[in-house]
């Protein structure tokens, strides 16, 4: 797991990073941020699910980390628009787990051999 804090830290900075900046213009302007954050952060949990050599635990702390990076948005929010921070924290963690999870389901079964398994051909 030593070898992994690296790899989660640097996903997780820059996922969180780019959550905590664009995230907080976009969630002014009254627009959805997450359609246009989450392929970001789906490429960043499946990078570093990779490259920690297939952990599932990996992307979970990459998406918690990520999440305490954009509650760092509160410092600069007025009490008013506080869940205009929450909000997208709860999304954060909800992409997060469910792309983890599918990650997770598919370590146990490749989707190739899921194919296989309900005669699916290419």
């Amino acid at each position: 797991m030593k070898n992994n804090i690296r790899i989660i830290v640097f996903w997780a900075v820059c996922w969180g990073l780019a959550e905590a900046s664009a995230g907080y213009v976009l969630h002014f302007v009254e627009n959805s941020a997450g359609i246009l954050l989450y392929p970001l952060g789906a490429y960043c949990l499946i990078t570093a699910f990779r490259k920690s050599g297939y952990k599932v635990i990996v992307p979970v702390l990459v998406t918690t980390i990520a999440a305490l990076l954009k509650l760092s948005n509160l410092a600069f929010t007025p009490p008013v628009y506080h869940y205009r921070v929450y909000f997208p924290v709860l999304a954060i963690l909800s992409e997060g787990f469910i792309t983890s999870g599918l990650l997770f389901i598919t370590t146990l079964q490749p989707v190739q051999n899921l194919l296989t398994n309900l005669k699916i051909k290419k």
